[in-house]
């Protein structure tokens, strides 16, 4: 996601936006990714929830394994598919899609922001979109999944190890979801890291926009 973002950033904001302060860039990537961890987040509670629930119950169906493969690669390709919409409707408005523009976006809306882009612009993001869809999906492929029964002993697990394969990943994605550790979630304000609208949206993402 970040990828994409930095190819948002040499494709549209680069050129609107020649005088950017450098820092603030930097300062909108490092924020973007808090608000890609937070997607991720997301996407992994009910992965984390069904692997606890198989734990317990200490039932692993090998079906299970594809289940996840096949929701994962189903999470990547739908950010795949709103970022790459998205882009065309940021080169226009300097600002990412909310759910308001997606209500009334059609595929004939979509014709038309193409037309309105750079040839180059198309062509260069169309071909990134593609690559890292394919990337993300030959590594959601070539995921490997251990032996169920490594992951057992037939002691009992002390406190601390209870903790650490439990707890523990629900903390993780609990962070994640909310995108920090302060008392507030992660909002819009911790975008705006510079005086220049475009750059704040740069930070964002598609899919964090897409219910807003």
């Amino acid at each position: 996601m970040s990828l994409f973002r930095l190819n948002l950033y040499f494709l549209s904001v680069f050129h609107a936006i020649p005088d950017a302060d450098g820092i603030e860039v930097l300062h909108s990537f490092l924020a973007g990714i808090r608000f890609d961890i937070l997607i991720f987040g997301f996407a992994l509670i009910p992965i984390t929830v069904l692997l606890f629930i198989q734990a317990v119950a200490e039932k692993w169906p090998k079906a299970m394994f594809g289940f996840y493969k096949s929701y994962m690669a189903f999470v990547w390709t739908a950010i795949c598919l709103l970022t790459y919409v998205d882009f065309f409707y940021f080169v226009k408005q300097g600002a990412r899609m909310r759910w308001e523009q997606y209500r009334s976006w059609t595929f004939q809306t979509w014709i038309e922001q193409t037309q309105e882009v750079l040839p180059n612009q198309l062509v260069i993001y169309s071909i990134i979109t593609v690559l890292l869809l394919a990337l993300g999906l030959m590594m959601v492929k070539s995921l490997k999944f251990g032996e169920w029964k490594d992951e057992f002993s037939p002691r009992k697990g002390g406190k601390i190890e209870i903790v650490i394969r439990i707890l523990l990943p629900f903390i993780l994605v609990f962070l994640a979801a909310r995108g920090t550790v302060e008392p507030h979630h992660l909002a819009l304000e911790h975008s705006e890291v510079s005086s220049k609208p475009s750059i704040n949206e740069m930070a964002l993402n598609a899919v964090w926009c897409f219910d807003k």
